[in-house]
């Protein structure tokens, strides 16, 4: 008798404690500091691949930004949130596709008890590395309508990176010369930061003065260097034609990491662009040329979906992380006939010979 009650007490005191673990997860919010943002998705590369406990994703309102109870996985982060907070979709791996989904849809929702702010240490120009545009790249003058690309440069050969494993950042804009909308920031190019593709990116209008981009690789080792590691579109707004007037861009909160998720201080960058109404167009690359065309938005049944890339597949995933409509179109352009799918948000993943494009689209009947 005694033996069988010490046994009870031991099931009831773990089955208690196993309670008492349960973590409350808020899908997006990977680094469960209160609020989604680009600094989340570095915590995605620092848990990339890892497993752990399935949350139920097949639970009412499971992707929504409540308190979603989960088992605790095996490792923590440098500064003690449990992996469990990055499995955003809550299938039991990190990983871009299904766990981005929540924290894209999710962005900027806050928690209604407590945030704690993100902290960006502030590097100091001409002494820590910079994250910048390539001034040399930008036209001496531009006129209403027209289009540039900026290469964004991480470093130079004075101010070396060391331990670079992910990068977030604004870019903060003039409303009255760039409409954010037009904005496209592109990371597949190899380079010394990237040199096998092991690495995932996102970009986030937050406003019409503002866009969220994070960079971060998924192998967990990270790269020491300088120079380029991506590129920027932009486009003037056409009824600026007639002014002459300088504007400035300028890059800003700045968060760099280690594999270990340590933080190194960059310096930002500010930028001025030359209007003149007497400004040539020199690239005729248009931004809205590279966009893809998706509609219509929201859709019931039928969408359309272009661009000037080859599209090799084109996956529609709902709000569980499933996929539910895909097809291979080889081909510019593709008109799609959608299976009948419940009113909602989806994601539209859009697989190019160039690269992957990622948009929400709406469903609605």
């Amino acid at each position: 008798m005694i033996r069988f009650l010490f046994v009870l007490i031991l099931v009831v005191t773990g089955a208690s404690v196993l309670r008492s673990q349960i973590l409350q997860v808020y899908p997006g919010d990977a680094n469960n500091n209160g609020v989604v943002n680009n600094v989340d998705f570095l915590f995605l590369g620092l848990a990339y691949n890892s497993f752990g406990p399935e949350r139920d994703p097949v639970a009412p309102n499971g992707l929504a930004f409540l308190p979603q109870p989960a088992t605790p996985w095996p490792s923590q982060f440098f500064n003690g949130v449990n992996f469990a907070h990055a499995d955003c979709n809550g299938d039991g791996i990190v990983h871009y596709f299904y766990d981005a989904f929540p924290l894209y849809v999710n962005y900027g929702q806050m928690r209604p008890d407590s945030v704690t702010a993100d902290v960006f240490p502030p590097g100091l120009a001409g002494v820590d590395p910079a994250v910048h545009f390539d001034h040399s790249a930008l036209p001496n003058s531009l006129s209403g309508g027209q289009t540039f690309s900026l290469p964004i440069m991480l470093g130079d050969a004075q101010h070396p990176v060391e331990d670079l494993y992910g990068i977030a950042f604004s870019v903060f804009l003039d409303p009255d010369y760039v409409d954010a909308d037009d904005v496209d920031f592109n990371f597949n190019e190899l380079s010394w930061a990237n040199p096998d593709n092991d690495r995932i990116f996102m970009y986030k209008k937050v406003s019409n003065e503002r866009i969220d981009v994070a960079w971060v690789r998924t192998d967990h080792n990270q790269r020491d260097g300088y120079g380029r590691i991506g590129i920027a579109d932009f486009i003037i707004i056409i009824d600026v034609i007639g002014y002459q007037q300088d504007f400035v861009m300028r890059i800003d909160s700045v968060k760099m990491i280690d594999k270990f998720g340590n933080q190194t201080a960059v310096a930002g960058d500010t930028i001025v662009v030359h209007l003149s109404p007497d400004g040539q167009a020199t690239d005729v690359d248009s931004a809205h040329e590279k966009d893809f065309i998706v509609r219509p938005n929201p859709a019931d049944r039928h969408l359309t979906v272009k661009h000037e890339d080859i599209i090799e597949q084109i996956t529609l995933v709902n709000a569980l992380g499933q996929p539910v409509f895909q097809v291979k179109p080889k081909q510019n352009s593709a008109n799609l006939d959608l299976p009948f799918l419940p009113s909602g948000i989806y994601l539209l993943e859009i697989r190019t010979t160039e690269g992957i494009n990622l948009q929400t689209l709406q469903i609605q009947h």
